[in-house]
């Protein structure tokens, strides 16, 4: 399979969880990373845990503030490409979105209003369409290109009590399709995780017991870790063949 190595990757909302182990798996292939995020603290932590563990690497290592919540946010993001990119000089190979809603959570049906149901779509809306629409100019044409969305398994088996989410969830499942022909031959792809060991979790004591109660809901008997969930970007990163495409890390718990 090819190799990434001295690629470069734009992963925005990869100073944590799935995202930052995308980092350290696409720089553990010799990959150029740019990590972007809302809260510069946060960045500045993870740029240094990723220069710790690669010391030979630290040149190949950038953090950047993108904060995705506003309504401006097609600015914020085009400020962030051409920071990156040094003004469309240094091309992309790849873009990653992992970005969540750092308010998410689940809506009440009954209570919810218009303007909580269009916030609801900045983060699985909005934001991957802008990224599309705006990060091809700051990419290397062809296949061996490639933008990677990120979406949920409630978009695939939805949860009670969560239906107000599961719209910009599954959305995007059709939404990679419509991409991958727009944006050809370029390639488009998504990654869908199930139940993922994460800080959205809460200190390490929450998670533990977090994943401790779900584990009999997963078929493999065990939630899943971001390293695992992280080896399916760079899978696709890597396979020029791919393309409209959904790959799920999910431990089996949609057949569950």
């Amino acid at each position: 399979m090819p190799s990434i190595k001295s690629q470069s990757v734009l992963i925005i909302g990869g100073s944590s969880g799935i995202g930052f182990a995308v980092a350290q798996g696409a720089l553990s292939q010799g990959a150029i990373v740019a990590i972007a995020s809302s809260n510069p603290q946060r960045i500045s932590t993870a740029v240094s845990k990723l220069t710790s563990s690669n010391p030979s690497l630290s040149s190949a290592i950038s953090g950047h503030v993108c904060d995705l919540s506003v309504a401006d946010v097609e600015s914020n993001l085009l400020t962030l490409l051409n920071a990156v990119t040094q003004d469309g000089t240094r091309l992309l190979d790849h873009v990653v979105n992992t970005a969540i809603d750092p308010f998410g959570g689940p809506s009440s049906l009954a209570q919810v209003g218009r303007d909580e149901l269009l916030a609801k779509t900045q983060f699985s809306l909005v934001v991957p369409m802008l990224i599309a629409k705006l990060a091809p100019s700051f990419m290397k044409g062809g296949f061996t290109s490639s933008l990677i969305l990120t979406s949920g398994q409630i978009g695939l088996k939805p949860i009670k009590g969560w239906v107000v989410e599961v719209p910009g969830a599954a959305a995007l499942f059709g939404m990679v399709k419509g991409l991958a022909l727009e944006l050809a031959p370029r390639r488009v792809n998504l990654v869908s995780p199930g139940a993922t060991i994460t800080e959205l979790w809460g200190p390490l004591e929450a998670r533990e017991e977090r994943a401790e109660m779900l584990k009999g809901r997963m078929l493999l008997g065990r939630v899943g870790q971001p390293d695992e969930v992280a080896e399916a970007y760079i899978y696709l990163m890597r396979n020029w063949n791919s393309t409209g495409t959904v790959v799920c890390s999910d431990g089996g718990s949609i057949l569950m």
